[in-house]
């Protein structure tokens, strides 16, 4: 879930860290030659058509939440992200790893406990007692083994997916005028950017009719302050805008009630909430990707590939499911809570 996260999180770092480095941001001609190296060739025409919409420059003449906040009041909104869509899978393969593991300590205390009180071993098959040393080091090794493995599987890959926090927030207070984003600390923990620095990768050149391949994201760092560790998060879900037009229609809602106030826009269709979701879940797993949301063809691809795995994705629901019971919200700082009512 948060592995992508964390590799956001130090591409930013090492992005401000290198433009603190030159004490300037890069040139149009060191952008296009470091596109170069990367095998990316721009011309000077495509780097300028990717210049951004200015952010309080209204650029459609309606809005939509898009069904994606977690909350909203008249002093601030939360939007969903989208690191919750992969959940399901991760969740059942984590766990069944840990039952297996267990499972060995499980049955061999459990040998133990028959040979030392009958003399036989749970399934009933007759050992002498000095086989009963040999039932209780396998059991202890069995524990240490498994302890060892909960740990390291724990420290260095499930932590990014099981016991974690269960959604990103991202909270924008039109009071404060400021966003606020809180990830788990091994992927950046809480940062607090300016609305005025805030960018939603829209470049003047999009057609709001296209598909959109992507997943929507909004930037903040060093792009407006040298040397300020930098961010990016992705927004909705995997398929929540089918077209360019989508992200358009709901990054202007966040712009409208941040610089508007929330009478600028409607009221929310849904409102997500912080518990766990049984519609989220199947949401998450069901959806694909919007270049298969398609009429014609690639729509009958994509309804046919779901057919072909419906089961697979059954489970994957119940794990997605599973997996957010078993995590919790975390909260804000009550600083931060009270920053609207102080202000």
């Amino acid at each position: 879930m948060y592995w992508f996260e964390k590799i956001d999180y130090e591409a930013a770092k090492e992005l401000a860290s290198e433009e603190l480095r030159l004490g300037r941001r890069h040139t149009p001609d060191e952008t296009m030659n470091k596109a170069k190296k990367g095998g990316l060739l721009l011309t000077r025409q495509q780097l300028e058509s990717t210049q951004a919409y200015d952010r309080h420059e209204r650029i459609l003449e309606w809005a939509d939440d898009q069904g994606l906040l977690h909350a909203r009041n008249d002093k601030w909104l939360e939007v969903r992200t989208w690191s919750n869509d992969i959940r399901g899978i991760t969740t059942l393969f984590g766990w069944g790893c840990y039952w297996m593991a267990w499972s060995f300590v499980a049955s061999g205390w459990l040998d133990v406990i028959f040979l030392y009180s009958t003399g036989h071993r749970a399934d009933g098959t007759v050992l002498v007692r000095t086989t009963a040393l040999v039932a209780l080091l396998n059991a202890i090794g069995f524990t240490v083994f498994a302890a060892g493995f909960t740990w390291a599987m724990q420290r260095y890959f499930f932590r990014y997916e099981l016991l974690t926090q269960r959604w990103i927030r991202l909270r924008f207070n039109r009071e404060t005028q400021k966003v606020y984003l809180l990830r788990p600390k091994y992927a950046g923990g809480l940062m607090v950017f300016d609305w005025s620095d805030t960018d939603p990768s829209l470049s003047k050149s999009a057609d709001a009719n296209a598909v959109l391949m992507h997943w929507p994201v909004l930037i903040w760092g060093s792009e407006t302050e040298l040397g300020k560790v930098g961010a990016m998060q992705f927004i909705g879900r995997r398929t929540s805008f089918k077209t360019v037009g989508d992200w358009m229609a709901f990054w202007e809602y966040i712009r409208r009630y941040m610089e508007e106030g929330p009478d600028a826009v409607p009221k929310p269709k849904t409102v997500i909430g912080y518990r766990p979701s049984i519609k989220e879940a199947w949401l998450s797993v069901t959806q694909w990707h919007p270049a298969f949301q398609q009429e014609g063809f690639i729509g009958k691809i994509s309804d046919g590939l779901s057919l072909l795995i419906f089961p697979l994705l059954v489970l994957i629901f119940i794990g997605n499911f599973l997996g957010q019971c078993l995590t919790w919200q975390a909260r804000f700082p009550e600083e931060i809570e009270s920053a609207a009512d102080a202000s």
